[in-house]
């Protein structure tokens, strides 16, 4: 049975997140989600789990690893609403998150370009870097 560190340490690896950023989102100190992650608190309290199993849209008991993570779907948290994303999709929100302004503009115009109905020209402006 995986450990609430293993879990832990899996969900912020598949978000790409960091001791920092993950503190920052919940309120839970950085110094205490280290030593969750790195197994010197191998209890830790439920009041300390609930914002983090929150903020990954799982139960408490699945942090811990008393009850099995959704295989393919995760549940995130987002704009005060919880839904329901393929692991994929996930991967893809946090890439496009990590864009620069200017990448995201350039990737609403292909996006906007390809939804075009057949027929309609659109001119691509697409430079090289």
């Amino acid at each position: 049975m995986p450990t609430v560190s293993q879990i832990l340490s899996t969900l912020m690896d598949r978000a790409r997140l960091t001791d920092n950023e993950l503190s920052d989102r919940v309120g839970v100190p950085q110094p205490t989600i280290s030593r969750i992650r790195n197994g010197t608190i191998r209890d830790p309290r439920d009041s300390t789990l609930r914002p983090l199993a929150q903020y990954f849209g799982l139960s408490v008991s699945q942090l811990r690893g008393d009850m099995p993570l959704p295989a393919d779907r995760m549940k995130v948290a987002a704009n005060e609403e919880v839904t329901e994303v393929s692991a994929d999709a996930l991967r893809l929100a946090m890439a496009i998150e990590a864009l620069t302004s200017e990448e995201r503009g350039a990737l609403q115009t292909l996006v906007d370009a390809l939804s075009q109905p057949k027929g309609c020209e659109t001119r691509l402006n697409v430079g090289s870097r």
